[in-house]
This record gives C-alpha cells, structure tokens and sequence, in this order.
C-alpha cells in the first residue's frame, strides 16, 4: 500500500458490483519512505479520468466496449510519521466515484501499513526494509440496473449490501541510492484477500410477472411486483434447488492470494523529483474463476502497472505532484470487490488514470 496517492487503476464497473489485489499503489515502492525534511507527511490529492482526459483512448481498447468505465474521481488524504531511525507508519483514506453510463458507485478505501527497514544502504548493499499493511475497500450498497444473465434466470437488476474487501500483505523492499541523487528500489509482497457482503437481492421476470427475489445462501425467495398484467400469476416463489445456477458466496464473497514483484526508479534535479515504476501482480481466487470456467467465461488473473511521478519543490517542506498510471486491466488490484463471477469480463480492460496533490513534510 505504497503511497496511495497515486490512485489506481480503473475498471469498468457494471453488473454485480459489490469494490484479491496489490495494495494500492505499490507501484512506487521504496525502503526509505521518510521526508528529507522533518518526520513526517501530510498528502492531499484527487484522481480523475473522464473521455476528455484519456489522452491514450485507452478505455476503447477493451474487450468489450459496452462494459468501459464513463468516469472516475476520488479524493484522498494520506499520511507518514517516522518511528526512530528505522520505523515508518502511514495511513490513508480515500472516496471513490466511479460512473459506467447507467449507474454511479462509491467506495470508501482504508489502509495502513508499518514499514521497519532491516539493513541500511552500504556500497552495493541496498537499503532493506519489511512492510506489514492491511487494507480494504467498502460502500453501504451497490446498485446496478443492467441485466445479469446467469445460467438459470436474467436478473434485470441487483443489488448488495455492505461489500468490502480486506487484505493483509507483507513486501521485501530494496533500495539503492546511486550518485547524482538516483535511487533504484525493488519489491516483491505477498498476501491474502477475503471479500464479504451483507444481503443479495434482485429483481427478475418470469412468465410475464417482475419479481423480487432475495437470496439467503443459495436459497430464493421472491414476491410478485404489482400489477402483473397477466391476470394469472403466482404471488409467491421458492426455491433452494440451485436452479438459478448461482453460488452466492462463492460468486461475489470470495477468497485469494497474490503475489507481486516492482521495480521504481528516482532522479531528482534541483526542485524537481521524477519517478518511474513497474509492477506485476498475480492473484490465484477460490471458487469464482472456476465457476467462470465451467460457464466458458474469461477470468483474469495478471495486471500489470505503469507509473510516472513528477513533483516539484515548492519550499523546503512543500512539494506539488502530478502522476500518471497506466494499467493492463482495470481496477485489478486496488478494488478487489468489483470482482465476481458477473463482472469478470470488465477487468480484461487497459485503463489510465490522471492524478494532482500536495504533501507537506513536517
């Protein structure tokens, strides 16, 4: 959960949509995150992508272009304080709006993380530092009008309650400072993802008469939406024989594991610090790509992470940033509980997404 500010990776969102994935940003990973001024930092900032921003039009290279994200913005706020000479703790917060034409989505984000740096830098030692971070994603409910067809009904619309995501993740971290202020860090973190739901609930239509349905595990019950103009209708129904085809839990309350190993650069040159990273993530879920393969669907286990950072130097303890991030598949490791058996085919997207802030060291 490197420095958060660099917000993401999107992907287009639609169908079940509840928010196993690198924390967010480690993309810029370094075993010497501490100011070069004070003992701490302070970091305000916004990431946005919209049609006018996407400079690349990578959101239409998709694998299908009905599912591309129309928007995306977030606001977060961040911050680190220093431990001894060694120690290292940060924190961030963040509001999430993702819009796919039809409906809007908001997540708040979470994450902290304790970093303790093992071994100082000497000749072609690196610099190595053990992260330890927990971070998750959740919203009150998700809402999507757009029909979900599963194997034994079409839902028109769904919606759950209460999803999260939670993460634990733990990285090796080297860096190397060389002449002329240029640092070259590497990385390679593992962790575990666990998603969880409060309620399911749908509407569907059968025999001409719209129902709403309500699932408890993979049981179904509905009651008929009046009026049916059928004349004929069955006011309530039941069924717990897995007709549906749905695996609730399985589907849309997933577990999993990742790996995933980065390498950043630094320069910096007088006022102006640039960054460059690389990071690729490997995810292996529970149940819900299997699932995905018995329906012929695609899953998608691999993102790979382009960044780019400048910042200026304002005054000693005051810096302005701007970023930039692409991404071969969209919102792959930072809202791991977009993922289910529904949306699987939206994260087979590229997506690039534009960021601003300050940070303050203090």
């Amino acid at each position: 959960m490197a420095i958060l500010r660099r917000v993401i990776a999107i992907f287009a969102v639609g169908g079940w949509l509840g928010v196993a994935g690198a924390a967010p940003l480690d993309v810029f990973l370094t075993a010497t995150p501490e100011p070069s001024v004070g003992i701490g930092t302070l970091e305000l900032g916004v990431d946005r992508m919209s049609t006018e921003l996407d400079v690349f039009n990578l959101r239409n290279r998709t694998t299908n272009s009905t599912t591309a994200t129309q928007s995306y913005l977030a606001q977060h706020i961040s911050g680190g304080l220093k431990l001894g000479e060694q120690g290292w703790v940060s924190g961030n917060l963040n509001q999430r709006a993702i819009a796919d034409g039809a409906t809007d989505y908001r997540y708040t984000s979470w994450q902290i993380s304790g970093q303790y740096r093992l071994l100082e830098d000497q000749s072609w030692q690196p610099a190595t530092a053990l992260r330890v971070s927990a971070w998750g994603n959740f919203a009150d409910q998700t809402q999507s009008s757009k029909a979900v067809v599963m194997p034994g009904a079409v839902l028109n619309s769904v919606k759950i309650t209460r999803p999260a995501d939670q993460q634990l993740q733990a990285d090796l971290i080297g860096t190397w400072n060389l002449a002329g202020g240029t640092q070259v860090n590497a990385s390679l973190g593992a962790g575990t993802s666990e998603l969880s739901y409060g309620a399911l609930s749908a509407t569907t239509t059968i025999d001409g008469c719209n129902y709403n349905l309500a699932f408890t595990g993979n049981a179904v019950y509905g009651v008929v939406i009046l009026p049916c103009g059928t004349g004929i209708y069955v006011k309530e129904v039941y069924d717990n024989s897995g007709r549906l085809g749905i695996d609730v839990a399985n589907e849309i309350a997933w577990r999993g594991r990742f790996v995933q190993a980065g390498l950043n650069a630094r320069w910096q040159d007088g006022p102006w610090t640039w960054r460059a990273g690389y990071l690729f993530f490997l995810v292996q879920r529970e149940a819900v790509d299997a699932i995905l393969a018995s329906r012929k669907r695609a899953s998608y286990t691999q993102n790979h992470t382009i960044g780019l950072e400048a910042s200026y130097r304002l005054q000693p303890n005051l810096q302005l940033f701007a970023y930039g991030l692409m991404n071969s598949n969209s919102f792959f490791n930072e809202i791991p509980v977009a993922y289910n058996s529904s949306t699987a085919a939206r994260f087979g997207s590229l997506y690039s997404v534009l960021g601003a802030g300050v940070r303050f060291d203090f």
